[in-house]
């Protein structure tokens, strides 16, 4: 389609809109950001245009209640556009969440790792994590490091539960929208939580936070996300891996951007999505630090070789390769119900790690729980 003339609003800005800019010069993109009173069902309500939303996974049931998702799949085979040069597991994540369809395009990824900050392993004579390490492994390191030195508390371990959830490596589930039933009771399931309520309950480590791994540099790993650092003294490792799923990855964390449903420009905005996911601007992203959405070997090994210090992406000398196991957990499933569930398990998480239940109770209880009000709210 050609570069016309258009007014596009999009929620939910990033940088993309600079690309925009620069592809699309005749384009005029209104940026509607997240807050109170612009949620989608607030826009849906006061009638707002909109065209392109940038979202993740977990958007899609809020995106599917409001009616603005929109399967893209003849706009797809219309522009003989190669689905398959996208990053797969991405893809199948949103076919899993629908129908099958394709609800937007992957344009970026979180990268993902078990960092961690060598200047504590070396003030302590610990041997530095390693790729292809499991969680028992992590496990004792994070017991070594966990100690009071001259009046310093030190920290072996931090993470947030419910991102470890949200690219679990067993491909666990809240809720399975086909079977319609509540999943956390299973065996499956203990077993994840009990990995990482053991972090949680060593003593003297139950205080630690992700901050603390970049502010007081007081934790010695942390198995999350990138962010922007201050200080140079860190690496990472391939987030470790569980001995009953080995060598078995994250699953993909993507940011999206889908075409509304209400959007009165569906062919341009799909040449937008078509501009983010060619190579040059995947390779150029990927250089500057950003995970491509793309398979393409060439761009996932160019990954930040540019860096981007501006903006805290330097990964000069860093072993960037944990960012890509050689294979990746299948997805989850992502339903409307989730929320019901996944407020019940942070606490049942929080009862584990203090010592306040054991697990099979705690999941019992969740599990009855979480299955008694969805019942209730089906009704």
């Amino acid at each position: 389609m050609s570069n016309a003339s258009a007014n596009l609003e999009w929620y939910n800005a990033t940088d993309f809109g600079k690309e925009i800019k620069a592809k699309f010069p005749n384009v005029k993109i209104n940026f509607i950001a997240t807050g109170k009173g612009m949620t989608p069902q607030d826009l849906v309500v006061s009638g707002q245009q909109i065209d392109l939303i940038i979202s993740s996974i977990f958007s899609f049931p809020l995106l599917a209640e409001t009616n603005l998702l929109y399967d893209m799949s003849e706009l797809i085979k219309k522009n003989n556009y190669d689905i398959n040069r996208l990053e797969p597991y991405a893809v199948e994540y949103q076919k899993q969440f629908g129908s099958g369809g394709i609800y937007g395009f992957p344009i970026s990824n979180a990268p993902v790792a078990l960092f961690y900050n060598k200047d504590i392993f070396d003030k302590f004579g610990v041997a530095y994590p390693k790729d292809g390490m499991t969680w028992d492994e992590a496990y004792e390191l994070a017991r070594k490091l966990t100690r009071m030195d001259n009046g310093t508390s030190y920290y072996g371990f931090s993470t947030r539960y419910p991102f470890m959830y949200n690219v679990n490596q067993l491909s666990l589930s809240y809720y399975d929208p086909k079977a319609q039933k509540v999943l956390v009771s299973d065996d499956k399931f203990r077993l994840f939580m009990e990995n990482f309520t053991r972090f949680a309950s060593i003593p003297g480590n139950e205080k630690a936070t992700t901050d603390m791994f970049s502010k007081e540099k007081n934790v010695a790993m942390m198995a999350y996300q990138f962010g922007k650092w201050d200080f140079d003294s860190w690496d990472m490792v391939s987030l470790p891996y569980f001995k009953e799923a080995p060598g078995i990855g994250p699953q993909v964390y993507p940011t999206y951007m889908n075409i509304s449903s209400t959007s009165k420009h569906k062919e341009l905005a799909f040449e937008i999505l078509k501009a983010l996911t060619t190579d040059d601007y995947q390779m150029r992203i990927s250089k500057a630090g950003t995970l491509p959405s793309v398979r393409n070997p060439e761009i996932i090994k160019a990954f930040g070789e540019a860096g981007d210090p501006a903006n805290g992406k330097n990964y000069k000398g860093k072993n960037v390769g944990a960012f890509f196991p050689a294979k990746r957990a299948n997805a989850s499933f992502v339903t409307k119900y989730d929320d019901i569930v996944a407020k019940r398990i942070n606490t049942a998480f929080t009862d584990i790690a203090a010592g306040k239940k054991d697990s099979n109770t705690a999941l019992r209880e969740v599990q009855e729980a979480s299955t008694a009000e969805i019942q209730s709210v089906k009704k």
